[in-house]
């Protein structure tokens, strides 16, 4: 039997699932030609040449025999005619299937000819095993460094006899009626798709196939959200939640809640007040209230008799909610998991639970299972660590500034409800600029009036430590400004003890430190009132969402503030656009769509795991770009046509 081995990185259980994957091309092998193509057309051909001629060398350009590893060589081949072919081989991948063929044999080679050095040539050609003349062959797509596609082909031939399983696959996961298949693809068994995929008659067979793959993805895709709609109540689900407790709650807010923050609340709490277990999300902009929103909710729902969690994406963020939410209502008890559970376990049905990830292993060591579990910044958790946390009852609300590709194309799609903060309680500007090496003698004048007004400054750098050489790294640049300011500058990163950290943050928020450098520990939820400007080194090293969070840190208390992203050094321009993203669009959710178009949205079912990338629904390697899906949701009714 066939190993799947390394496949499981792409999604696989078992050997037919990797029937589910869908070829990027087909390549002609049925009738390989003998005679040399025009160069220079841009047409690939099989191509049937004798080989006259070949040498092979590593690096130091000894004989391969005499090395361990190939690096270049190049191979002369005849056509029929006599016509000579250089083909060119660079890295030992494409040199060692050459290694079998000697002087005098057939080779068959897929690929166009080009012109070079005033002959005809080839660089690292396909090279065809004779096997495989005769068919069309579909082309795989590899994962980087993971899976190649050869691995990939190897598998999908072993799970050929599973056919009629994976057909099967395709319509449980597709919650798709054996007729309404038929209907849509017009083959009448999801094996005929299969076999088309894989062993297509003709390229425009496999091609067609592909676009009835795509077809059945969309639709599958439209069926999840209509089951999510019309999902069954389920038992324990409903939590009884007093109202009038809930009023109580919000009226110990320490600030005027605005409008928004008061129809979350209610439509928060009008979830959990149903049999159909929530799953909701709270998408908030920085500093528009999001964790008074979802704190008042989770402790009337605790005060109703239920379990409830926060989990928060980092130790400092689920210390300064547990702080927050002590202080909001001092008569729930909290209880923080932020690590390892100690031998005298902690009673998680005591209080609210908040902490990190570290709650899943708590509440699976004490069989807790939650009512409510609320995730706050949602992108910072793999799907898989949320789903731990969920049981068939239990009620989850995602919290978020940023929302992940994947959960903007279900709440498009009318398959998640959303609850959106854009108020904020006090009004602040940022101005976002993206500057270079020519510029950073007036980005260093700026830091340093902002510094003689009283005002607070953070540099944030992706690496803590770098090459002896390198200035743009957290430890490093911690040095220079060390000669400069002296005890006023402090730094922060994750090589730190718990302590350390808190002790850091604890004098940046009281004033006695002026200069932070840190990496991306202050990214989420961390609150420094006084930081005006904050500078981003190298910033095409994260992403829009992790750079929107470090926006937030800024201004915080109202007013004025400064987010800039400097680069010591050019970048490829898509990564320029990416960065402009964060110029042009300032709230959050709307950053969010933006950053779907680049990313792709991710595996749109409502348990998946990619959280963003061209949508997987069913069919690994298979595109299905926005335009696609929005139109098929619109077809079905979900959503209404743009206008």
């Amino acid at each position: 039997m066939h190993d799947i081995g390394r496949l499981t990185r792409l999604g696989f259980t078992t050997l037919a699932e990797c029937l589910l994957t869908a070829p990027q091309s087909f390549i002609d092998l049925q009738d390989p030609i003998e005679v040399l193509p025009l160069p220079d057309t841009g047409i690939k051909s099989c191509m049937a040449l004798t080989i006259i001629a070949q040498s092979f060398y590593d690096r130091s350009c000894t004989a391969l025999q005499e090395a361990k590893g190939s690096y270049r060589g190049f191979v002369i081949a005849v056509d029929a005619r006599g016509q000579r072919l250089r083909i060119n081989l660079i890295g030992k991948r494409s040199i060692d299937p050459w290694l079998s063929y000697g002087l005098g044999e057939t080779v068959y080679l897929y690929g166009a000819v080009i012109t070079c050095e005033a002959r005809p040539s080839m660089s690292n050609p396909l090279l065809i095993s004779p096997t495989a003349i005769g068919q069309v062959l579909p082309v795989y797509q590899d994962k980087l460094n993971q899976v190649s596609a050869e691995a990939i082909r190897q598998a999908i031939a072993a799970a050929m006899s599973h056919i009629n399983e994976a057909a099967c696959l395709i319509l449980e996961q597709a919650l798709m009626h054996e007729g309404e298949f038929r209907k849509l693809t017009g083959l009448y068994d999801p094996a005929d798709l299969l076999r088309n995929l894989h062993a297509p008659l003709s390229v425009r067979e496999g091609e067609e196939a592909v676009i009835k793959a795509k077809a059945v993805c969309i639709q599958a895709i439209v069926n999840r959200v209509k089951a999510y709609r019309n999902r069954p109540a389920v038992k324990g689900a409903l939590l009884r939640i007093d109202r009038g407790q809930v009023a109580d709650l919000v009226k110990r807010a320490p600030f005027c809640p605005s409008p928004d923050q008061l129809k979350a609340i209610d439509e928060i709490v009008s979830d959990l007040r149903s049999p159909y277990p929530m799953l909701r999300i709270l998408s908030g902009d920085v500093s528009t209230g999001k964790s008074f929103t979802f704190m008042v909710p989770a402790a009337a729902a605790f005060l109703s008799g239920a379990k409830v969690a926060i989990i928060a994406p980092g130790q400092i963020l689920a210390q300064q909610l547990a702080a927050e939410l002590s202080s909001l209502f001092y008569e729930i008890p909290v209880v923080i998991i932020v690590g390892p559970m100690s031998k005298s376990n902690h009673d998680l049905t005591s209080g609210i639970v908040v902490g990190t990830t570290a709650v899943l292993s708590a509440a699976k060591k004490a069989d807790v299972v939650f009512d409510l579990v609320i995730a706050d910044e949602q992108q910072r958790f793999s799907v898989a660590q949320r789903q731990r946390l969920i049981e068939t009852h239990t009620n989850f609300l995602e919290s978020t500034a940023t929302a992940i590709p994947r959960t903007v194309a279900l709440v498009k799609l009318g398959g998640l409800p959303v609850s959106i903060l854009r108020t904020t309680p006090v009004p602040r500007e940022i101005k976002t600029r993206i500057i270079t090496h020519h510029a950073r003698k007036k980005l260093h004048s700026l830091v340093m009036q902002i510094l003689r007004k009283g005002g607070q400054v953070a540099f944030v750098y992706p690496v803590v430590n770098g090459e002896a050489t390198s200035r743009n790294t957290v430890e490093a640049a911690y040095e220079r400004f060390r000669r400069l300011l002296a005890e006023e500058v402090g730094r922060v990163h994750s090589g730190m003890s718990d302590a350390e950290k808190t002790d850091v943050i604890d004098k940046m928020k009281a004033g006695k430190i002026r200069l932070l450098i840190a990496s991306t520990v202050i990214e989420v939820g961390v609150n420094f009132p006084g930081l005006t400007l904050l500078v981003v080194v190298n910033p095409e090293h994260f992403g829009v969402a992790q750079l929107h969070q470090l926006r937030g840190r800024v201004s915080r208390g109202g007013g004025r503030g400064f987010f800039i992203m400097y680069l010591p050094t050019p970048i490829k321009e898509s990564a320029s656009s990416r960065l402009r993203l964060l110029s042009t669009y300032n709230d959050g959710f709307e950053l969010a769509e933006k950053d779907a178009e680049y990313r792709g949205y991710g595996d749109l079912s409502l348990d998946g795991e990619k959280q963003s990338g061209a949508a997987r629904q069913l069919f690994y390697g298979l595109r299905l770009e926005r335009d696609e899906i929005e139109a098929g949701a619109v077809k079905a009714g979900l959503i209404p046509a743009r206008q």
